[in-house]
């Protein structure tokens, strides 16, 4: 699978699980992790420069993986690809995921021996979600 692929996949869920405002079981705070070091590595950019694929991942998703959000309406994947990105979740699943990230790196999960911090963590995944959305042009979305 192209690293982009995997970013979208990646972004995707994340942007599931904060309209969720729930964690479906633990250590999901890697996709989180997983997001940061595709940042980090420049594939991230890479990946938000193909929209086409971002949409080739959200209709997959719409078909094959259907969620609902926190008030049970059904999730747009296509809007985490068209300006709408959500990469860090309200309150209190913020503290589900800071609890989530501490057991990863308490069980060695997390192969840096020097992990950043959480809020860190949350804040360059903030900053990744102000680039995707703000990079959207007037062509990536559909009418």
């Amino acid at each position: 699978m192209r690293i982009e692929r995997t970013f979208w996949e990646k972004a995707t869920a994340v942007h599931v699980f904060c309209r969720q405002e729930k964690l479906g079981g633990d250590k999901l705070v890697r996709h989180w992790s997983d997001l940061g070091r595709l940042d980090e590595g420049g594939y991230a950019a890479k990946a938000l420069a193909d929209r086409g694929l971002g949409r080739d991942v959200a209709v997959h998703k719409q078909c094959f993986f259907r969620a609902k959000d926190a008030l049970g309406h059904v999730i747009d994947y296509m809007e985490a690809v068209q300006g709408s990105l959500t990469l860090v979740p309200a309150e209190p699943m913020l503290d589900l995921l800071r609890k989530d990230y501490r057991s990863m790196i308490d069980s060695g999960l997390l192969l840096d021996p020097n992990p950043e911090s959480f809020e860190k963590l949350m804040e360059r995944c903030g900053a990744l979600a102000t680039r995707a959305n703000a990079s959207v042009s007037a062509s990536d979305v559909s009418i």
